[in-house]
């Protein structure tokens, strides 16, 4: 099927026309509009959700101030953490192991921030997962935190946020 003369004609010159340009250019920006917008509103929001789990860690690590709009969870799950951190800073310290404190500490803030320890929770155990291994090797940590804790699941989600915490402790 052989394409007439004249539609070959009209498409070479609305090829070469700018309007023809102008008017494809403002179609395909209407048809990209939304999924920017969704871009821009998903990052403004991954923004706020990051600022505010960086003042959680504030409060949590270098006891500053709870705000008094923070809800009545929020400051408890501030003031547990704290108390549990103080657990396992004292347990780091009468240990012999080799530990990186940062790197416990790290995962220990994301497998726990929000939640309850049980008041037989073994740090001792915890901290012996963590002798002799460095971010490197976090995997092997986190895969045998997960074998002497079941409540515990080890997940890329984990890896992630530990790097972050990690990151936030070494300055």
């Amino acid at each position: 099927m052989a394409v007439p003369a004249i539609v070959i004609k009209l498409a070479a010159t609305a090829a070469t026309d700018k309007r023809t340009w102008k008017i494809l250019a403002v179609l395909i920006a209407a048809a990209l509009m939304p999924v920017i917008l969704a871009l821009v509103v998903l990052t403004s929001v991954f923004a706020g959700i990051s600022g505010e789990n960086k003042s959680l860690l504030d409060y949590s690590f270098k006891y500053y101030s709870i705000p008094y709009n923070f809800t009545y969870d929020q400051k408890q799950a501030v003031m547990n953490m704290r108390g549990q951190l103080e657990k396992l800073n004292d347990t780091m310290e009468e240990s012999d192991l080799s530990l990186d404190e940062n790197l416990v500490k790290a995962v220990f803030y994301c497998l726990n921030f929000g939640g309850e320890l049980h008041e037989d929770f073994d740090y001792e155990e915890f901290c012996e997962c963590f002798n002799e291994v460095n971010y490197g090797t976090l995997q092997v940590a986190l895969q045998d935190v997960s074998e002497k804790f079941p409540q515990y699941e080890n997940t890329d989600n984990l890896s992630f946020s530990v790097g972050s915490v990690y990151k936030y402790l070494c300055g």
